[in-house]
């Protein structure tokens, strides 16, 4: 009965009903970026709205169904935006720039980035998955079209229509995970991506530079000794942390129990809390973990015997690949920063500016000796992370030569881009 009083008071007042709903889940957005959805607080969403936390029972039933609205309107949003660029673009590269103009449009309200969808029900999780699929196949039909019509290069535009739309909704989180990034100019994240997207960073656009894989096999704990007790015991550990950030990237942090980590190996949460501790000091050995992985992908870039071009194309290739082995697979700078302890992002401030640091070089480099072409190195930097996003999102196990093509597709569109030239 009060849910039906409700609904005949914002017939009453639909404009001002609507206005007020929008502005809700404009601040949830925020919100689950920021926190993720185990810290976004319903009372902290009505405080910045100068409302009352019942008044948000006016237009939701509970935390889920938020999550489930924001979700929803954020695909509702992309959806939009991709039709008016289709219906406003000439071609297909000019389909891409105007989609990502106005994804990228500061003067929008934020989107909440689809990173814990698994918190839904399984009729709202397959709504939510049906919204974006059509997204990804739109964007992908717009590629085949562009390549046939000679415009862009072919390509698996499945796999290039989704590293696409990860690097647009990557941008809410830039600005958490890379401060720096909330005072530099707007506008200069969108000429750097449509750039990354169409032209790419290598100065040959006809063909890929020629790499050799970095070997991922060192990043593999193995027991060499059955007595060596030590070694057998890192060896469980980085198994439990492989298969901890594996979930928490495909499921969400809030939605992943240490029960069910424990659960995959056999282990009790006991047993889990013995090797690893609770679930905040799990989350911080798996961002350690993840920046080990990452800073050895980068050591080996950096020592690569070849152009800067190629040295990069191999490590595009080999981060693509850690995330989609099943042995690997690195907990992914997703949402939830702010929920972060201080001495956790502490911790993981000298290992992100060594990264930065070493790309950067990379990429001046790499423009010094005349293999990369990059008119903002600044922010085509911290643009680069999102492009693993729907990496993480992808539950499925790969056989070896599937992993391979995806991997190469990225490096791919990252080194060349999709103009055809």
């Amino acid at each position: 009965m009060k849910k039906r009083r409700e609904a005949l008071a914002r017939q009453n007042f639909p404009g001002a009903a609507a206005v007020r709903h929008e502005q809700m889940l404009d601040a949830a957005a925020r919100h689950l970026n920021a926190s993720g959805v185990s810290l976004t607080s319903l009372s902290d969403i009505a405080e910045s709205l100068g409302v009352s936390r019942a008044t948000l029972y006016q237009y939701i039933e509970d935390r889920e169904d938020l999550v489930f609205q924001c979700y929803r309107r954020s695909c509702e949003v992309m959806a939009r935006h991709l039709g008016e660029a289709i219906r406003l673009g000439s071609d297909a590269t000019q389909v891409v720039s105007i989609f990502v103009d106005r994804m990228l449009d500061p003067t929008r309200p934020e989107t909440a980035t689809r990173a814990e969808i698994a918190v839904l029900n399984q009729e709202r999780h397959e709504i939510i998955q049906g919204l974006y699929d059509a997204i990804i196949t739109r964007l992908a039909s717009v590629l085949e079209a562009g390549a046939q019509a000679g415009v862009m290069r072919r390509c698996d535009a499945h796999i290039n229509a989704n590293t696409i739309i990860s690097l647009v909704t990557w941008v809410p989180l830039m600005h958490y995970w890379a401060p720096a990034s909330r005072s530099y100019p707007a506008e200069r994240f969108s000429e750097a991506l449509k750039s990354a997207i169409l032209d790419g960073i290598a100065i040959e656009k006809q063909v890929m530079p020629p790499y050799q894989a970095i070997d991922l096999s060192p990043l593999i704990a193995r027991v060499v000794g059955v007595f060596d007790r030590d070694a057998v015991v890192d060896a469980k550990r980085e198994t439990l942390l492989a298969i901890a950030s594996r979930l928490f990237n495909s499921k969400g942090i809030d939605s992943t129990s240490l029960e069910e980590i424990a659960g995959h190996v056999g282990a009790t949460k006991r047993t889990l809390y013995h090797h690893l501790g609770d679930k905040q000091t799990l989350l911080a050995r798996c961002y350690a973990r993840a920046f080990r992985i990452f800073l050895f992908i980068m050591e080996r870039m950096t020592d690569y015997s070849g152009t800067r071009a190629q040295a990069l194309a191999a490590a595009f290739h080999a981060l693509s690949k850690a995330y989609l082995r099943d042995d690997l697979s690195p907990l992914a700078p997703l949402v939830g920063h702010e929920a972060l302890k201080g001495e956790t992002q502490a911790q993981m401030e000298p290992q992100a500016a060594a990264l930065t640091e070493g790309y950067l070089n990379a990429l001046n480099i790499g423009c010094t000796e005349g293999t990369l072409k990059v008119d903002d190195v600044t922010a085509q930097l911290m643009l680069l992370p999102g492009f693993v996003s729907w990496l993480v999102k992808d539950t499925g196990t790969h056989a070896e030569d599937r992993v391979e093509h995806i991997a190469r597709e990225i490096s791919a569109l990252l080194c060349l881009g999709l103009r055809r030239t």
